[in-house]
């Protein structure tokens, strides 16, 4: 198929493509150029807020499939930076929503059947934050109402409601729309998690030492699984049943001990198999900070500390 993959030159694509480039015609796009084009892609510089509607739509001529990850930071570093506070987030995410609605109006436009909306866990990381670390929860679903309490997490929620209508058929035809909330697709630095380890200052509610360890071992999302989801998102044949609309969400980890979020639509919907387990992979760490950390250990998930 021809698919075309917004923000290629990020994280979440760089880890995207391996699994796409041999199976597919590659079109990428980002405002910045990528070190290296796979061969037999293609790839053009294009800002999606600003570019003319001419443009955007000569982009996604021809395009089966977008994958859309790209995004306007709206920190220092990343959503969890202390800079700026959340409270003064609001117009840079409300401008990446005004990039989505682009992408879902062209796609339409354009004849794309299928727009892969890359979201993020914080869609709904109130419970998390609120239930999870408390112990009050210990499965989020993605049935669950999306709900964040921070402007970065509001703006992924808003993706995944804006992509309804689309889906609905309102405009003219069914734009099949899926969500892939990713979770945490970096490799676990367990030093960050010793009991000596330096605070580190963050714009969301985060649990330190053994706590924020479970969570990383809950969240992780390893390269190999992140080119699988995605590639999963790409080719499912049959996303829902016969006249459902075709608008999905499903969150994106490997398959982890300790997940607190359910793969069961990533499963079911879109015939996703993670292969690897952060229990495995991190084994040695869990052995160094769990086994001697006493009642702080128990349990699969962590207490916020």
């Amino acid at each position: 198929m021809k698919v075309l993959v917004t923000g290629a030159a990020g994280h979440v694509a760089t880890l995207t493509l391996p699994g796409l480039v041999d199976h597919h015609e590659l079109r990428l796009a980002d405002i910045k150029p990528l070190d290296r084009v796979p061969t037999h892609a293609r790839f053009q510089a294009v800002n999606l807020l600003d570019a003319s509607d001419a443009d955007l739509h000569a982009l996604f001529e021809g395009v089966e499939v977008v994958v859309h990850s790209a995004y306007i930071p709206s920190g220092e570093v990343d959503v969890y930076s202390a800079t700026p506070p959340q409270i003064d987030r609001f117009e840079a995410e409300f401008a990446n929503l005004r990039v989505a609605q682009r992408v879902y109006r062209t796609a339409l436009e354009a004849g794309v059947r299928r727009v892969v909306m890359v979201s993020s866990n914080h869609a709904a990381d109130w419970y998390e934050h609120a239930q999870v670390h408390l112990r009050q929860r210990d499965m989020v679903y993605p049935t669950d109402l999306p709900l964040a309490d921070n402007f970065y997490g509001w703006s992924k929620a808003s993706y995944e409601l804006l992509g309804h209508p689309y889906a609905c058929g309102t405009f003219g035809r069914s734009l099949e729309v899926v969500m892939l909330r990713i979770g945490s697709p970096y490799p676990i630095q367990a030093a960050r998690y010793d009991v000596c380890a330096a605070p580190v200052p963050s714009s969301l509610p985060r649990p330190k030492g053994v706590a924020g360890f479970k969570r990383a071992l809950g969240a992780w999302l390893s390269p190999r699984d992140c080119a699988a989801l995605v590639r999963c998102a790409v080719e499912a044949t049959h996303i829902v049943a016969t006249n459902e609309v075709p608008w999905v969400v499903a969150y994106g980890i490997s398959d982890n001990t300790r997940a607190f979020w359910s793969l069961e639509s990533a499963r079911r919907q879109l015939g996703y198999q993670p292969q690897d387990d952060s229990e495995v992979t991190y084994a040695a760490d869990i052995q160094r900070l769990l086994m001697g950390a006493g009642p702080a250990a128990a349990g699969r998930l962590g207490v916020r500390q």
